[in-house]
């Protein structure tokens, strides 16, 4: 009788350990599932594009603010 108590509570350890292990495995999995998610949503986010003032015009062109229409500079 002593041996088959024994016995139940050696099985008992062995499947609360097992139990225990595949928690952590599946616990781990979840946390890097989620990490990888975060990544993909952060690589998603847009980044603001930061616009220069002006803009660059090609050399020998400048604006003729009286008419305002661009006309190529005397040489």
């Amino acid at each position: 009788m002593l041996s088959t108590v024994f016995a139940a509570e050696a099985q008992f350890r062995l499947d609360s350990a097992s139990r225990a292990r595949e928690h952590a495995i599946l616990g781990s999995i979840r946390e890097h599932d989620e990490a990888i998610t975060a990544l993909a949503a952060a690589a998603r986010t847009p980044i603001a594009v930061r616009r220069a003032v002006t803009w660059p015009r090609p050399i020998g062109v400048r604006l003729d603010l009286a008419d305002s229409a661009a006309v190529c500079a005397p040489a």
